[in-house]
């Protein structure tokens, strides 16, 4: 067997440390790959590097952004169809981890390469999504997502978590997301004009967000969509519908305690594919990734598409 471990730099001591015990006792072909943020070795190059030379695994060393890179790259390399006896494993070393907790991979590295060592998996659904650019007639640039996607307030809160965590590195993940959540609140809830269509829903109103999730988890301590499954088909949705300042900060307090279902101004629906588009460009993340603002996306659910290692 052929195992390319994609690394995110600063490496941990405890991973150096279990990474080299991991190398002495495997019987393979083994290699491991650090990641820049741009150019030939950003993860999602350097997954599709190993697809193409056939790995037959890749370990993603890192957090969410990590994840989505790489699992673009091997989507990209075996156009979308992976072979069902390619596996990904997960270290999961990041800030949020939110895909590897609805998986129940611990944060503890030694933990974490155990399960890469007893080569147990599961199926999960992975999201491809086609953003619609302007003056486009369809949407070509195709991306996917493992745990989330979203457009709206979310992804607003997303870039300035990202930039918190980015001057302030010292603030947790969790923290700096509740910050800006925070801080966008007191400023100005944004509405945005969405039309959704597809799965049996025809919907047009303001909305301040909707999230689209393969787990119940995003923005590391949020539980948007409770009871969301990773490998069942469908993927849950849930839309905030226009609401007050005082309001939105009960409503954050109730997602992050995940017992907001039921609330008149949430709306949730299960689906395998749909469409999202607005007049103006929206703002919009995949797994915590804020991208170009666009009109319209198309998104669909890729059943039961990723061999993932799990206890």
């Amino acid at each position: 067997m052929k195992v390319a471990f994609i690394v995110k730099p600063p490496l941990k001591e405890e991973y150096q440390r279990e990474f080299l015990a991991f190398e002495r006792e495997f019987k393979g072909e083994i290699k491991e790959e650090f990641t820049e943020k741009e150019g030939p070795n950003n993860a999602k190059n350097l997954a599709k590097k190993a697809v193409e030379e056939s790995f037959e695994r890749v370990v993603v060393v890192g957090g969410d952004g990590l994840l989505n890179e790489t699992i673009n790259g091997i989507a990209e390399a075996t156009g979308g169809k992976i072979p069902q006896d390619f596996t990904l494993g997960i270290i999961p070393t990041g800030s949020g981890n939110n895909f590897a907790k609805a998986l129940g991979i611990p944060k503890d590295i030694k933990k974490a390469f155990e399960i890469i060592k007893k080569e147990r998996t599961t199926l999960a659904d992975i999201g491809r999504v086609y953003p619609v650019a302007e003056n486009s007639c369809c949407g070509t640039n195709k991306r996917y997502f493992i745990n989330c996607f979203s457009v709206g307030f979310d992804a607003l809160v997303n870039k300035k978590a990202n930039d918190l965590k980015e001057r302030h590195s010292f603030l947790p993940k969790d923290l700096s997301y509740l910050l800006a959540a925070i801080k966008e609140i007191i400023i100005n809830i944004p509405n945005f004009e969405v039309r959704i269509e597809g799965d049996g829903i025809s919907y047009k109103q303001k909305i301040i967000l909707v999230a689209i999730t393969n787990g119940p988890n995003y923005g590391a301590i949020f539980k948007v969509n409770p009871g969301a499954s990773v490998n069942d088909g469908k993927f849950n949705l849930c839309l905030i519908e226009s609401v007050g300042k005082l309001r939105a900060f009960y409503d954050i307090y109730r997602v992050i305690r995940g017992t907001h279902v039921g609330l008149p101004e949430f709306k949730f629906f299960k689906i395998s594919s749909l469409t999202i588009s607005s007049p103006k460009p929206l703002p919009y993340e995949m797994d915590g990734e804020v991208l170009e603002p666009q009109k319209e996306f198309k998104i669909e659910v890729l059943p039961k598409a990723l061999n993932i290692l799990t206890p």
